[in-house]
């Protein structure tokens, strides 16, 4: 399990007292570590970092870190994973823009070829 957890900080590129302290775990405890941990102790871990599948710790069975994709928001602009950011691209947001102004426009354009429409039946009166 030690192993484990080494190949974990050095996916994060972290220290063992950097993670020791963030998840609330004493100063030495990655090198004292054997194969057994206490549910305390991995509580704490798994709250530090949501990222680490836990049952990888324990067991080496499955991936390392867990593979959800979290959106950010209902209009998808911004789509955050594990090692991944996608963010909506400038210009994708600027033809959204521009899509709902060519909509406004042809609405606009449809009321005033009515308007024309009737002003000719008034001119012919």
């Amino acid at each position: 399990m030690k192993e484990r957890l080494i190949e974990f900080l050095a996916y994060l590129k972290i220290g063992q007292k950097q993670f020791e302290i963030k998840a609330g775990l004493s100063n030495g405890y990655v090198d004292k570590l054997g194969d057994n941990i206490t549910l305390k102790s991995l509580n704490k871990i798994e709250t530090a970092y949501p990222e680490l599948n836990i049952n990888w710790l324990k067991t080496g069975e499955g991936d390392m870190v867990k593979s959800t994709v979290n959106q950010n928001n209902v209009e998808g602009d911004n789509i955050q994973g594990n090692n991944v950011t996608v963010n909506k691209s400038q210009t994708d947001k600027f033809l959204d823009l521009l899509k709902a102004s060519d909509d406004q426009l042809s609405k606009s354009q449809e009321q005033i070829d009515r308007l024309i429409g009737l002003l000719e039946k008034l001119n012919k009166l």
